[in-house]
Order: C-alpha cells, then structure tokens, then sequence
C-alpha cells in the first residue's frame, strides 16, 4: 500500500516538470526570440550562433531559426583585429611566408648565417693574435712598442702594416746588382717609358699606336758612355718587356729594366723609389715626367714635360749637353746640380749659361793675347800656315774638349758595332737558346726530381 502511494507521488511530480511553461502557469515569462547581434570586435566566423529562448521550441525548430550564411574566408575580409599583420605575414592563399621559402633557399640562408659568425669569429681571433707581444725580431723592427694592454691596438696597428708592406712594398730591398768598380760609369741614369721615351694613342681607326720619340736611339747610345742606363716604368713587365725589345734593340743600350712590380704604392699612386736601387742617390739622375712617381726623390729628379707624341720634337735630345756635363765634370753629388735648374727650360738655360761662359773665357784670352808677345802673321803665313783669329782660338771651352771626344767615341762604338752586327746577333740568339735549354731542363727535374734542396740539407 506504501509503495502504490510513492509511485503515485512520483507520477505527479514527473508531470508537473514536464508540463509547458506558458503564460498561464507564469505571466512573468514570454514567448520572444531573442536575435543577438555579434560584437563589433568580432568576425562573423567568430561569433557563434545564438539559440531560441522558447522552452517549447522543437529542435527543428531552433535549426531552421538559427540557419545563418556560411562564414567567409578570414583572409579575403580581414577584421579589425587581424589588419596588416596578417597580410604581411601570409600569402595570397592565407599560407605564412616561410611555406613558399625553398629548401635551397633554407640552406642558402644557414649558410650565410653561418659564414657571417665565422668571418666575425675570425675577425676577432684575427685580432687577438695580431695584438699579441711582440716576438725577439719583432722587437728589433719595433724597438719602442712595448707590451701589456696598454699598447695592444699599437701592436695590431704595427702588425697590421707590416703585413701590407709586403704588397705595397717592392719584392727586394735591393732591386740592382752590386755596382762593378770596372765597369767605368759612376753615374746611373734612371729614364721613365711612358710619355717620355714612347707615346700610347687609341684611335677608332687605327686601334692603339706606340710612337717612339724622335733620337731616342741616339740619345741612347750616346749616353751609354757615361751612364748605367735604367729604364723604370709603373707599367706590369707583361706590358712593358715587349715594348722594351722593340725600343731598345741590338745591342742592347739598357742595362737594367724595372717595372711596376718594383715599385712602392702609396695612398693609390705609383712611387719610384729609388733609395732601393742600391746605387749612391748622389750619382743618380732621374728622367721623369709624373709627379707621383718622383714624390720620393724630387731633388734627384729632372722634370719633363709629358710628350705627346710630336713628330718634330728635339728636346730629348737638346738634354744631352747637361746630362754629359754631369759625367764629363765628374760633380760628387748631382742633386744640387739639378736644384739649380729647376723649373727652366734645361736645354735652353744650359746652353744660355755655357754661352757666358764662352764670351768670359773669349775676354780672358783676348787680355792674355794682348799682353804677350807671339810672331807676326805675316811670318807664320811664310812658313805655309794659316794664322787662327781671336774667335777660332778662345771658341772653345773644357765642355766642347769633351764633347768632341765624346763625339768620337760614339762614332767609333758605332762603327765597332756595325761591323761585328751579325756576330753579335748570332751570339744573342745562342745566349737566348742555351737559356730556353736551361729552363726545360729545370722544369723537367722539377717534375723528376722536385724542388732543388737548400744548400747544406
């Protein structure tokens, strides 16, 4: 009997909780649908839907209700929220850029990355070794540099240079032979090649040109008396050496060619430096017409203008009077000689000086002249001889004595030289024979052989 009343209770009370609520049961509560409308921060795709509130709605119902348009593509309408950001950080499609980066282009970038921390890593270790302390024979070249942090950019600095030097420097502190007593010419003459000796011209004709400048093979020759000629060019030898065989032919007037390789670079420039010549700066003469290559030595430099190539110029030549005056006087340093005529016109104020003294020594015979007493000119025309007036006897000066025997001595070097012209060119070609001999024979017992051994090994 009990247990027919709980289930009674039970019955009831189910059907009281699944009774619908409506405005008769509860006038506060009414039947509306409440239409939500989404945030503004919000996309419609982020927004989600919002049920009916009518408790006795059916599902089917709240599902034809609620039917909204499919969301859109985030990337085609970014909101607010997404902006620039998004569209710097995607491509067209909405896939991040690192999608289109390629494997190759991944291992490109790593490697860049990783040369980058090892040329810094080398960069710095580079540095820590360069300023270490000074070694034994370091401290010989860099007496004054001590050691300690103190000084440790100074040692970089110092190491630094010496390291340049080696580029920027000529490749031997002696860049000729020992001079040799017997040869018999004291005096060394240094002639530049370009715009001096030769001209280079481009034309769209004809391409590029070589002129060789009127008497420089007489100048040459000439000169060969007195000095060691050395032809000193900033052009590469692979430039210049073919040049040089064709200027200076048989026999071969030029002692010592010397090229770009042998020269010092300085802030950019081309420097002739002849403190490594290993000659006595006091009887060397340079002929130069660049102002960058004399920069080491003005005072020992005879500056030219530049030659351009004129068919009609002598002025080569016309040098030849000073530059024999210098060997035939014997002068013990010619520097001050050529201060002394610095910024004339050399040939011109040579041969203006010469002529005073000229017109001097004709007014010192002529006093001599009156005052001593010699035969009449009738006598010394009796005896079947021509007397010589005051012009003839007093003309000559110690400098036209010794340019007459160096005139003489050309002519018979020339003649000496003419006829044994073909023994001579025989002679070279065997020379330049048993060389090329030389050289396949040393390459060959390299290949055989190796490298020849040092002495004592």
């Amino acid at each position: 009997m009990l247990s027919r009343t709980i289930q009674h209770s039970l019955r009831r009370s189910a059907a009281a909780f699944t009774k619908p609520l409506t405005a008769a049961t509860s006038p506060h509560l009414q039947t509306r649908t409440y239409a939500q409308q989404p945030p503004k921060d919000s996309t419609p795709a982020e927004s989600e839907p919002i049920l009916p509130t009518d408790a006795t709605a059916s599902p089917l119902e709240n599902a034809s209700t609620t039917t909204r348009d499919p969301p859109q593509d985030a990337a085609e309408q970014p909101g607010p929220s997404t902006g620039s950001r998004s569209r710097s950080k995607t491509g067209g499609d909405g896939l991040p850029r690192s999608a289109y980066v390629s494997s190759t282009d991944r291992r490109r970038n790593a490697m860049a990355k990783y040369s980058a921390y090892a040329a810094l890593l080398g960069l710095v270790g580079g540095t820590l070794y360069l300023g270490r302390d000074l070694e034994p024979d370091e401290k010989e070249v860099h007496p004054t540099i001590g050691s300690g942090w103190d000084e440790f950019f100074v040692r970089v600095k110092a190491r630094s240079n010496d390291f340049m030097s080696f580029y920027n420097e000529p490749p031997f502190d002696k860049l000729l032979p020992d001079p040799i007593p017997e040869y018999g010419r004291p005096y060394t003459l240094v002639i530049a090649l370009e715009d001096l000796m030769i001209h280079s011209s481009w034309s769209r004709e004809h391409g590029w040109r070589i002129a060789k400048r009127p008497g420089l093979d007489y100048f040459l020759a000439y000169l060969f008396q007195y000095y060691e000629v050395i032809v000193f060019t900033n052009q590469p030898e692979a430039m210049a050496a073919p040049i040089l065989q064709k200027v200076d032919q048989q026999p071969g007037y030029i002692m010592f060619p010397l090229f770009r390789a042998h020269t010092r670079y300085v802030d950019g420039k081309y420097v002739k430096d002849l403190n490594y010549l290993n000659r006595d700066l006091s009887k060397v003469v340079m002929l130069e017409t660049n102002p960058d290559a004399w920069s080491a030595n003005p005072d020992n430099t005879v500056k030219l203008p530049p030659w351009k190539g004129d068919a009609n110029d002598r002025d080569l030549v016309a040098l030849i009077p000073f530059l024999e005056y210098i060997a035939a006087m014997g002068v013990k340093d010619v520097r001050p000689i050529i201060k002394d005529f610095e910024g004339t016109h050399i040939p011109t104020e040579f041969a203006r000086r010469e002529e005073l003294i000229r017109m001097q020594l004709r007014k010192e015979l002529g006093q001599k002249k009156t005052k001593s007493k010699g035969p009449p000119s009738w006598m010394v025309s009796a005896l079947g001889m021509r007397p010589k007036d005051d012009q003839e006897e007093d003309v000559k000066t110690f400098m036209d004595l010794a340019r007459e025997r160096g005139q003489q001595s050309y002519l018979t070097n020339q003649k000496h030289l003419e006829s044994h012209r073909e023994d001579m060119l025989r002679e070279q070609q065997q020379a330049e024979k048993e060389m090329a001999e030389q050289m396949k024979t040393s390459l060959s017992k390299i290949f055989t052989e190796g490298l020849p051994k040092q002495p004592g090994q």
